[in-house]
């Protein structure tokens, strides 16, 4: 019997990224410069929020987002137990506990039941994860934390505008992904896209985080 190989997830580019990338090569700005600012542009823009920031990854922009939260040492941050690392190592690295819930029976997206139990007052940000580019339920998380708004203790000033528990959704799997009509990057109060190899738009490595604008907070 013979055994064909079949590639992992090749990269579907063409000569217009190999011109572009020998473009950046030659006007000197490697890292970030005019390009990353217009790839900003266009990401805010397509997924209809008014600014993005790229960074060298997904992780890096969960882990911002958490940062510019004030989340830390005391803070619960409730993920999904299916997931990929970087959904929960991000916690870890602010300092915050970790608090897992299980997934539905008959899917892989986040038991909610499970979700509405595991809140304390102690939660300040739940990150769901769009798996496979298939959003959560939103309505029902946003419900939610409707109905547990009553425990939350803002801790900064971002927090405080928003007066309750921030949605940072892990949306690695689905830029380009919509629900009820929203794009994914627009839904979630922060959204951190992977562009890594594998994903379906990549640059190598790499990574944006969006955000809804929040009321008395400059973007």
């Amino acid at each position: 019997m013979k055994h064909k190989n079949i590639p992992f997830s090749p990269p579907d580019m063409s000569e217009d990224e190999i011109n572009e990338v020998a473009d950046t090569l030659r006007n000197g700005w490697i890292t970030t410069g005019p390009k990353v600012k217009e790839f900003e542009r266009q990401i805010a823009e397509f997924v209809g929020v008014n600014k993005a920031v790229c960074l060298n990854s997904q992780t890096a922009c969960a882990e911002m987002a958490l940062r510019v939260l004030g989340v830390g040492e005391g803070d619960e941050v409730i993920v999904p137990a299916y997931t990929y690392t970087a959904s929960a190592s991000v916690v870890c690295h602010v300092g915050a506990k970790l608090v897992l819930v299980d997934v539905q029976k008959d899917n892989l997206k986040m038991d909610y039941d499970a979700l509405e139990k595991a809140i304390t007052e102690k939660t300040k940000v739940i990150i769901p994860v769009d798996l496979g580019g298939v959003p959560c339920d939103y309505d029902r998380i946003y419900e939610i934390i409707e109905k547990k708004k009553h425990l939350f203790k803002p801790s900064n000033k971002i927090q405080e505008a928003m007066g309750r528990i921030s949605v940072n959704a892990d949306t690695a799997h689905a830029f380009g992904a919509s629900w009820h009509g929203k794009m994914c990057g627009s839904i979630a109060d922060f959204s951190s896209f992977s562009f890594h190899a594998v994903k379906n738009l990549t640059t190598a490595e790499g990574g944006a985080l969006t955000w809804r604008s929040i009321e008395g907070i400059d973007d």
